[in-house]
């Protein structure tokens, strides 16, 4: 095990895997998204976030999006 100062902070692993989870999101069964997204609504120690399950839904549409985007301009590409 690393020392603990050569250890990345746990904010800084937990948005890793935020970002892991949101561009696997599409390949999760849809027990796991919605047991993932129930969690998110109940994290103790965490300072709530209004209306949670509506703005992670959000976040993963702006990010559904902005990949079909891109898909779309390398496809144009010669």
């Amino acid at each position: 095990m690393a020392p603990l100062s050569n250890r990345p902070p746990d904010a800084l692993i937990l948005q890793h895997l935020g970002a892991a989870v949101m561009l696997c999101w599409d390949r999760l069964p849809l027990g796991a998204r919605e047991s993932i997204l129930r969690q998110a609504d109940d994290v103790i120690g965490l300072a709530p976030v209004p209306q949670t399950r509506s703005e992670i839904v959000k976040l993963l549409l702006r990010n559904a999006k902005a990949q079909w985007v891109d898909s779309r301009s390398s496809a144009r590409k010669p």
